[in-house]
């Protein structure tokens, strides 16, 4: 069945109450656009994220009075016709849509991610090929963070080795470091859907499920590692660095991502009691930073 999509071009001020009244008026769902790319890193938790160029994006069933959605919002908000668009939005399966647009990646020694199964003569005899699908979490290795991450993984001696996946998304990375030989992996992450998709993602990579433990992180019992991985934001990286730090195995390794090229420092300061050889890696606007647990 297809869908209506309006979308209303308007000020930062003006979001929420448009917002309200675009439910008001019967969207089942309404989303925020960023009209000129206006990038918001890490928002303010007690404020909405609008970009200074908003676009409020109403879902509505087929059968909706336009017209009388257009007069509402006209009266209330005096908005320019010109300000709105109507799209018809065919059904999907949007959580799948990403892979009609999803490349086969490489990372270091032949270890390819790919959104569907392959054949040893289309991955080469030799290659690792780990399948994934992110449902709705975060994490295909297409973002700056998750692929500094996997690239310091793939060249890390994992054999035999305890991981932690700390805001695990998609579970790429603790599945990785099981392809790459660790014998146990802990899968974290605030977001059930996170979960989810990596139980998945485990079954869909055959990974025994005597090799991993899935926890919500309020749930997540302190367990020492040798690798632990974290790709959140800056913030609680910091906020979460004591905790990490007990996490690691004396000589142990971190892996933190998720960090702009201007948080370098405060991530640096808050580490540096706890880990040495500290390594600033850069990949556009965005750090990986590695590290050893001291002794």
């Amino acid at each position: 069945m297809p869908w209506l999509e309006l979308r209303v071009e308007t000020r930062p001020e003006k979001y929420q109450e448009i917002e309200t009244a675009l439910f008001d008026l019967g969207a089942l769902s309404v989303t925020a656009l960023d009209a000129k790319d206006s990038p918001i890193y890490e928002p303010d938790p007690d404020q909405p994220p609008i970009w200074p160029d908003p676009i409020v994006v109403g879902l509505f069933d087929a059968q909706i009075d336009q017209q009388s959605v257009y007069s509402q919002l006209q009266k209330n908000f005096d908005l320019d016709k010109n300000k709105l668009h109507w799209n018809i939005l065919e059904d999907k399966v949007w959580e799948k849509e990403w892979m009609q647009y999803f490349q086969p990646m490489c990372f270091g020694d032949n270890f390819w991610v790919y959104s569907e199964p392959v054949t040893n003569a289309e991955a080469g005899a030799e290659a690792k090929t780990l399948l994934l699908d992110p449902g709705l979490a975060f994490g295909t290795g297409t973002h700056p963070t998750t692929a500094l991450c996997l690239e310091w993984l793939i060249q890390q001696d994992c054999a035999d080795k305890s991981v932690t996946d700390y805001g695990c998304g998609s579970g790429l990375l603790g599945i990785a470091a099981l392809m790459r030989g660790a014998s146990h992996a802990h899968f974290t992450d605030i977001d059930p859907q996170a979960i989810t998709a990596t139980q998945g993602n485990l079954q869909r990579n055959s990974i025994s499920p005597e090799q991993y433990q899935m926890f919500l992180a309020k749930d997540y019992a302190e367990q020492q590692v040798d690798i632990f991985l974290a790709n959140i934001l800056a913030g609680p990286l910091v906020e979460l660095a004591e905790l990490f730090s007990r996490l690691v195995k004396p000589s142990g390794y971190i892996c933190l991502s998720g960090i702009l090229n201007t948080q370098e420092e405060s991530i640096l300061d808050a580490y540096r009691p706890w880990f040495n050889n500290l390594c600033v890696t850069q990949s556009g606007d965005w750090l990986r930073i590695t590290g050893q647990r001291s002794n």
